[in-house]
């Protein structure tokens, strides 16, 4: 039951009753209420997190620490820097020995702030459980042993999760090695992902991770212009059905496009026009908007406004057609192309490419899907569709061609 008054109080304008409650809450460890605070954060305005933590903090002295043990049963994001503040205010030999001990033996959500701690105090004896519960199944947890093990520049599970990626055949471990990956950051792992992404059905998960613990400046600094291209790819892809459309801003959607729109590839070009499709769909229609806050109404605006602005050629569309054939995202952008705009020459150099067995089953499949809505499947050899060893695929393609 949400305990409506707490709330109220502890977020006051009231600043004397918000410390009063505060102070309240640490002294009688009160785990009920706190568990109601993190439970609330997303209603809860910024600045008034700040504060509540900001006060929190300074009202934390050495007799009431233990309380701080106790609150870090209940993990919340948004409310960590209350837990690692505290700590490290009063950090020492003998509290970090406690820290170690509750890492070894405490509950999952205790080990996550501890975690977070030795990326401040990096005691070396933390890195056995480090290791270890980089592991662990519960995804705060483990990306605090990611990013912490980042700061020691331990490669030890990093290897490992590397080494997963390559070899495993199970999705979910491979996706968890990327989330993993993505948390440990760095130029090389940010290179791995966008080298390896491609084949994973979990693309625009590991995508929503990269962006999640890298910046835009990181990214940029790391990957090549097509990477970068690839990355902003799967993004626009992913919404809204995967990724919500109140991530634009934190993910520098912006930024990305702006940066993009100097590289003047094909790839580029197809890349940002889908964006501006896509995106003044999203603009143009209330139930995408109905959830967005101000300032991402307001940014999503300003972003097609500025599309908008900007010209985009498809002269070398065959050339990209070519270039880009059997490449997963780049070869399904640039049929994106062709459908949206009925490029007739474009659709007469895809033929081409399926009637010279220039593409993979799975890619002449999608090629014959674009040409029958574009009523052009009847130019495709059947001859070639007969060689076709899957049955699934070769089915699929026989109904596209007789639409």
């Amino acid at each position: 039951m949400i305990d409506k008054d707490f709330i109220r109080n502890i977020t006051s304008k009231d600043i004397i009753l918000s410390k009063h409650i505060i102070k309240n809450l640490i002294i009688s460890t009160n785990t009920e209420q706190f568990q109601t605070l993190a439970n609330n954060s997303d209603f809860i305005f910024p600045f008034l997190k700040e504060r509540i933590i900001e006060d929190f903090v300074k009202l934390v002295n050495e007799e009431n620490l233990d309380a701080i043990f106790e609150f870090a049963k209940i993990y919340s994001s948004d409310f960590e820097e209350i837990i690692i503040k505290s700590w490290l205010k009063f950090a020492n030999e003998s509290l970090t020995d406690r820290i170690l001990d509750t890492f070894k033996n405490g509950t999952k959500e205790q080990k996550t702030y501890c975690a977070l701690y030795f990326s401040h105090i990096k005691d070396t004896l933390a890195l056995e459980y480090l290791n270890k519960e980089a592991f662990s199944s519960y995804k705060p947890l483990k990306i605090n042993c990611a990013q912490t093990l980042s700061v020691f520049e331990d490669k030890k599970t990093l290897n490992k999760m590397l080494e997963l990626v390559l070899n495993s055949k199970d999705e979910f471990e491979t996706l968890e090695a990327f989330e993993f990956i993505s948390a440990y950051g760095g130029e090389n792992s940010i290179k791995f992902i966008a080298r390896n992404i491609s084949k994973n059905p979990f693309a625009s998960t590991i995508i929503a991770a990269l962006l999640d613990y890298n910046s835009f400046d990181s990214i940029k600094k790391a990957l090549n212009s097509d990477e970068i291209v690839k990355i902003f790819n799967i993004l626009i892809d992913s919404y809204p059905e995967d990724t919500s459309l109140d991530t634009i801003e934190f993910y520098q959607v912006y930024d990305y496009i702006k940066f993009i729109q100097d590289i003047k590839t094909q790839y580029a070009y197809n890349v940002l026009s889908l964006t501006k499709i896509k995106f003044e769909e999203f603009l143009n229609n209330e139930s995408y908007l109905f959830d967005l806050d101000k300032n991402s109404k307001e940014l999503l605006t300003k972003i097609v406004s500025h599309l908008q602005s900007l010209s985009f050629s498809y002269i070398k569309l065959d050339k990209e057609l070519d270039e880009a054939k059997n490449t997963p995202y780049r070869f399904d952008c640039a049929l994106s192309i062709i459908k949206e705009f009925n490029l007739a020459d474009s659709s007469n150099k895809l033929v081409e490419l399926i009637n010279t067995n220039s593409l993979k089953p799975s890619y002449i499949a999608k090629s014959v899907s674009v040409l029958s809505q574009l009523n052009m499947a009847d130019s495709v050899n059947e001859l070639v569709i007969e060689q076709i060893q899957d049955s699934n695929i070769k089915a699929l393609i026989e109904s596209y061609l007789k639409k």
